[in-house]
């Protein structure tokens, strides 16, 4: 109860606890990985945005590392009862940070009766990733709930929008969530088409997206998110 990492969610959770990190110290860790690493080609796409009745998720399920391609990969991984972070980027930093911040949520609800919400996810998240700038950490996750929704990278950086498409096929997403999302959506099936057409569209045009297409909503009122949606990715485009 008094090591580091509950030290840190503590200062986290305090309104003036955030600190963009100096772009003369993120240069020198970026240097300090060397010359001589290389990185591997890793593929996914997962989009995220907000509607009026709360927030819509899709994922893939295709990790990849170089030429090697597999189509299991469980992207969307809970927090809370009603917070969901989502993975790209390196599988095994994703899913280790994503589990450490649901074991901070699960101890904040013991002392304080409350899971963690999205926007207090987020920044325990940043935090932490922030302390351990320049260990490369291949972190490209979206944390959501019904109100909010924070896109966190592998520096620490956290960014708050309303829609948000991460991984390789964001390329290809990004475009079909903008022909989609012309007027404020109400309708919440309106909403689950559009990102399961963005997640398609990129299965299709990326060849390191695919696999399944899960779909989940957090909406607002609800007691928790649902997972709506799990099928086969398609192979060409109506």
């Amino acid at each position: 109860r008094d090591g580091a990492l509950l030290e840190s969610r503590a200062l986290t959770l305090k309104e003036d606890a955030f600190a963009d990190v100096p772009p003369n110290e993120l240069e020198q860790a970026r240097a300090s990985l060397g010359e001589d690493f290389v990185r591997g080609f890793h593929g996914t796409t997962t989009v995220a945005f907000q509607y009026a009745g709360g927030t819509v998720c899709c994922v893939d399920s295709r990790a990849s590392l170089g030429t090697f391609v597999g189509s299991s990969a469980e992207k969307i991984i809970p927090i809370s009862r009603k917070t969901l972070g989502t993975m790209a980027g390196s599988a095994a930093d994703c899913v280790s940070w994503l589990r450490l911040l649901s074991a901070l949520s699960k101890l904040h609800e013991l002392e304080t009766g409350a899971a963690l919400t999205a926007r207090q996810a987020a920044r325990t998240l940043g935090r932490l990733l922030r302390q351990r700038r320049g260990e490369d950490h291949g972190v490209g996750t979206m944390v959501f709930d019904s109100d909010s929704l924070y896109y966190v990278d592998g520096e620490g950086y956290e960014l708050k929008g309303s829609s948000f498409a991460v991984g390789s096929g964001s390329v290809y997403a990004y475009p079909a969530l903008e022909a989609g999302l012309v007027d404020r959506l109400v309708d919440a099936d309106a909403a689950l088409k559009i990102a399961e057409r963005a997640v398609a569209t990129a299965a299709v045009r990326d060849a390191y997206s695919g696999g399944v297409l899960n779909l989940c909503v957090a909406e607002k009122g609800a007691r928790g998110w649902r997972r709506l949606l799990r099928q086969p990715s398609p192979t060409s485009l109506r």
